[in-house]
């Protein structure tokens, strides 16, 4: 009889101690996780248009302003068009010349301005059709901040002197 009450007792203090135990986790999860969202990047995009290359047939470069708010900088990794057999490439201008490049770096409460002569996204294999007016998505991929989509209007031919790829 005594061996069933201290078994009885014994389960309910481990019960009360996996409670608390799985209290404090949880509250330790949540601190962490406010303290990611803090360290997060906030990433976010004005400005976009595209320019049509007046060079390149069937291609354009594409501008825009990509500031982050958060506390972690964050890197523009990639991007992607919803325009059939387009590539797409992130540029900047080197010794001259535009070069394809890995990577934009988005600072920490900074700002990036993609823009003519400068960095910019490219796209080539355009279909034919897409003129000035003519409206698209890019879909951006951030290292940190995942992906990102953009609504993106061709605003006519890019009249900034052209530099070779």
């Amino acid at each position: 009889m005594k061996t069933d009450i201290y078994l009885i007792r014994l389960k309910q203090s481990a019960t009360k101690i996996l409670s608390v135990l799985f209290f404090i986790a949880l509250l330790s999860g949540a601190a962490k996780g406010m303290g990611t969202s803090q360290r997060s990047p906030l990433i976010n995009i004005e400005a976009q248009e595209a320019r049509l290359s007046p060079v390149i047939i069937g291609s354009a470069s594409v501008f825009m302003d990509i500031s982050n708010r958060g506390e972690s900088a964050d890197n523009l990794i990639g991007a992607k068009a919803d325009l059939p057999d387009a590539i797409v490439e992130i540029h900047d201008t080197k010794n001259g010349k535009m070069v394809k490049i890995e990577k934009v770096q988005i600072p920490s409460g900074g700002a990036v301005k993609l823009k003519p002569g400068s960095l910019h996204i490219m796209i080539f294999h355009m279909p034919e059709d897409i003129k000035e007016g003519s409206e698209f998505k890019i879909l951006l991929l951030f290292e940190k901040s995942g992906e990102k989509q953009i609504n993106v209007t061709v605003k006519g031919v890019d009249t900034h002197k052209h530099m070779h790829h």
